[in-house]
């Protein structure tokens, strides 16, 4: 277990770079996020309004928590397993990071937009409903982001520049992003099962 721990602590040393740059691509995202809502007209604000009242009774009359979580697994783990298929490129490091912006945007969007509608309602929604399984997600596809763009840069290296074989390494990025997807798992049970269960308590 300690070996793991120093292994992992390593590996974030040495890929602090990519670690920066794809937790900027998230912030700078969350950020814009923010400003799109403060960007929408009347006419648009009033039709989001309308699209997630709408929602909200689909939801109240259609709540399956079964149906709900599956879901949200389906989702996460086709992202992450797009970020996989991207790292196995080596032209793959910009679509990458606009996932991960994208990520950010929306996240950032969907807060904002609560925040500015049901002002201290919204703020507990999101404190609540979103941002709990968003936690674990988010660390999932910045470190599936970090590990894919890694996997890139080594295939563009030369043989000899490879400190290690080809195939062990393959066989490592595959172990990681089973790792992060248990994770996911994890951010899916809590967005299906919990957060639902919080949001019934503000309507």
């Amino acid at each position: 277990m300690k070996k793991i721990k120093n292994r992992i602590i390593r590996y974030i040393y040495e890929s602090w770079w990519i670690f920066l740059l794809v937790g900027l691509c998230f912030i700078i995202g969350l950020f814009f996020g923010f400003l799109g809502v403060n960007s929408l007209n009347a006419e648009q604000i009033s039709l989001l309004e309308s699209i997630f009242s709408d929602s909200l009774t689909h939801f109240e009359e259609n709540l399956n928590l079964i149906s709900t979580t599956r879901q949200t697994t389906i989702k996460s783990l086709s992202n992450l397993g797009k970020i996989f298929v991207f790292g196995l490129t080596v032209i793959g490091m910009p679509i990458i990071l606009a996932m991960i912006f994208t990520r950010g945007f929306v996240l950032g969007f969907t807060i904002g937009f609560l925040i500015k509608e049901k002002l201290w309602q919204g703020f507990l929604i999101s404190l609540l409903v979103i941002v709990p399984p968003n936690i674990l997600s988010i660390i999932s596809y910045i470190f599936g982001a970090v590990v894919a763009i890694n996997f890139s840069l080594f295939l563009i290296k030369g043989q000899s520049q490879r400190k290690i074989k080809t195939s062990q390494y393959f066989l490592e990025y595959i172990f990681i992003m089973l790792g992060l997807s248990i994770l996911l798992l994890s951010s899916a049970l809590i967005e299906g099962y919990l957060s639902p269960l919080f949001l019934k308590l503000f309507f």
